[in-house]
């Protein structure tokens, strides 16, 4: 096993930070990016909107744009396009957390990067949702695992005003069955039940997809720059538009190559256990 699979740390997270996701579905890691590392990626995502406002292009093969009004810039499938991209999706706590939560080997399922600016006029809702819900869930050793978890960090300090993603708390539980209009509802009448990530810049909410969450209502004049990452177990696919560049798999080392492909589809809670060694 090389340098790069035995610097995944296990546990990475705390006993109370495992305690905060299981309870409420969501946990805030702070500082895990340095100044350094959010600034490469805000210089770089700023740089890549410059570009397409300028000529209309993409800035590479094999990604695509999610929006491109004013208001809400996003690209998609970033490990290719830049190198404080790819040090993203595979940094060892981010991949460490995520393995944690779901309980096993994990495979990059998608990332992307925002830069999201106040509306104009302000929205009167905060359109919670969640690609899927609890369905896919395991309990092992009485903790909770899921599927599919997320790790969005915001590259901005995020006060009250600033739009910090927004969770409607415990909800990660609550299976389909239930209307999630009647769960809105439900939060709204009792805002205590909606929490909002408030956090300095290179803090990273993870959190369970099967969670209701929104992007934050941007009350200040600030942009919010933000990038995310999600993880699956390693024998599920990508979603449409976020498999790996086949050019730049060629370029990789074999660790980070089965991270992004998922190509490593057996003994997948064995394989995490292996990854999560400390070196000799």
């Amino acid at each position: 096993m090389n340098d790069e699979a035995n610097s995944i740390p296990f546990p990475a997270l705390t006993q109370a930070q495992r305690l905060h996701i299981e309870i409420y579905g969501y946990v805030i890691i702070e500082n895990v990016l340095n100044q350094s590392e959010v600034k490469a990626i805000v210089d770089t995502l700023y740089g890549i909107e410059d570009d397409f406002r300028r000529t209309g292009e993409l800035p590479g093969p094999s990604c695509f744009n999610t929006s491109t009004t004013g208001e809400f810039f996003r690209i998609d499938n970033l490990p290719h396009l830049a190198p404080c991209f790819f040090d993203y999706v595979t940094n060892p706590h981010i991949v460490g957390m995520a393995q944690e939560i779901i309980g096993g080997s994990v495979r990059l399922q998608q990332s992307d990067a925002h830069i999201r600016r106040p509306l104009a006029e302000k929205p009167t809702s905060y359109g919670f949702h969640r690609t899927m819900g609890p369905t896919y869930h395991h309990i092992e050793n009485g903790l909770y695992h899921f599927t599919f978890i997320k790790a969005l960090t915001n590259l901005t300090d995020l006060g009250p005003d600033d739009g910090g993603t927004t969770v409607i708390a415990g909800t990660h539980k609550i299976p389909d069955e239930v209307p999630r209009d009647a769960i809105i509802d439900a939060a709204l009448a009792d805002p205590s039940l909606i929490h909002q990530v408030e956090a300095p810049a290179g803090s990273t909410l993870l959190f369970f997809e099967s969670l209701m969450h929104a992007a934050g209502i941007i009350r200040s004049a600030e942009d919010r720059p933000l990038i995310l990452s999600g993880y699956l177990p390693v024998m599920f696919q990508a979603w449409n538009g976020y498999d790996p560049d086949p050019d730049f798999l060629k370029t990789l080392s074999d660790e980070h190559r089965i991270l992004l492909t998922g190509e490593h589809k057996f003994n997948w809670q064995r394989r995490a256990r292996e990854l999560s060694q400390p070196k000799d």
